[in-house]
């Protein structure tokens, strides 16, 4: 789902408005920022503008491992990351993880690329299985399991499950869940990218009372705004259904760039999101700041709540804006 996408710079740089440089955070008119689209899609500048980086949030990303990752993301890797999986026979072989791990936590450096809350520390939990499945990364439930409750014992503030499924995830994964929604962490889970009319599974469990409030679900919206044909849209979860930045994002920027779209990566600029909200608002609860991200939603689609867009698309310059 990933490609070369050097030729998109270029597009990307014209495209972003002009704006006087700010005192703190990226410069508007740096290359790694104008590679960031995205952070001008939800208003992040808001953010920087207030001095905020993430710094001192933990998020954990559930997800096949960090391979060769771009050195901004190495900045910020946890020295707790860990592989959940025990006597692992083979290395790290999608670059899933790295791709997702940009637009999430890359550092602020003068090159390459930024991420949204790009002083947040980033707990890597490798929990796929060894050669995966065709070729990607895939996932046992009680590998999942093992996954949430490290990233529980690790005091995790947020925790990102990139991934898709077609069925319940059972009692061994539901329970690792409710253990770490009760920690006062807010799951952060991909919609999916089959265009169905509700979100893949473990995203249908934000509607489950168990987690209701702790769990928001990413949508998938494209460089112009719209949610794209691809994305699972809201559906059922509507009431925790948000919309990001997920197709033609510009990520693992070394040599070269990749340009990769899906939901996943929606899921980096919520949680980014939320990292930065978190610095602002310590004292929130991970149900809090959901229900601060989700009700300041830019409202798109039908007006209202509604079935494809939920309650809308990120926009964290209305949550700074409502301090």
């Amino acid at each position: 789902m990933a490609r070369a996408g050097l030729s998109f710079l270029a597009a990307v740089a014209m495209a972003l408005s002009p704006a006087a440089a700010a005192a703190k955070g990226p410069r508007v008119t740096s290359d790694e920022y104008k590679k960031s689209w995205g952070l001008e899609a939800i208003g992040a500048r808001s953010a920087y503008d207030a001095g905020l980086t993430g710094k001192g949030i933990t998020v954990a990303m559930v997800d096949c491992g960090i391979a060769k990752a771009q050195n901004d993301v190495m900045r910020n890797l946890s020295r707790r990351s860990k592989d959940v999986v025990e006597g692992r026979a083979m290395p790290v072989m999608d670059r899933h993880g790295s791709y997702m791990a940009g637009p999430l936590a890359s550092a602020l450096n003068g090159r390459g690329m930024v991420g949204v809350a790009y002083n947040a520390t980033l707990l890597a939990v490798r929990a796929d299985i060894d050669g995966g499945l065709f070729g990607s990364c895939a996932f046992k439930p009680t590998d999942l399991a093992r996954a949430l409750d490290y990233a529980t014992a690790q005091k995790a503030r947020i925790v990102v499950l990139p991934l898709q499924g077609r069925r319940p995830m059972g009692a061994p994964f539901e329970a690792a869940l409710e253990r770490l929604v009760r920690s006062g962490a807010v799951v952060v889970i991909a919609a999916g990218n089959r265009n169905g009319r509700e979100p893949s599974w473990p995203a249908r469990y934000a509607v489950d009372s168990r987690y209701a409030g702790s769990i928001v679900v990413g949508g998938a919206i494209g460089y112009y705004g719209a949610i794209t044909a691809w994305s699972n849209k809201a559906g059922s979860v509507k009431p925790w259904y948000i919309a990001a930045p997920g197709e033609w994002v510009l990520t693992d920027c070394q040599a070269k760039c990749r340009l990769v779209s899906g939901t996943s990566f929606s899921t980096s600029y919520v949680a980014g999101g939320m990292a930065l909200m978190m610095e602002a608002w310590p004292q929130l609860t991970g149900q809090e700041v959901a229900a601060r991200i989700l009700g300041l939603a830019r409202d798109a689609g039908d007006a209202g709540v509604d079935e494809v867009y939920g309650r809308g698309i990120l926009d964290l310059s209305q949550a700074f804006k409502a301090g």
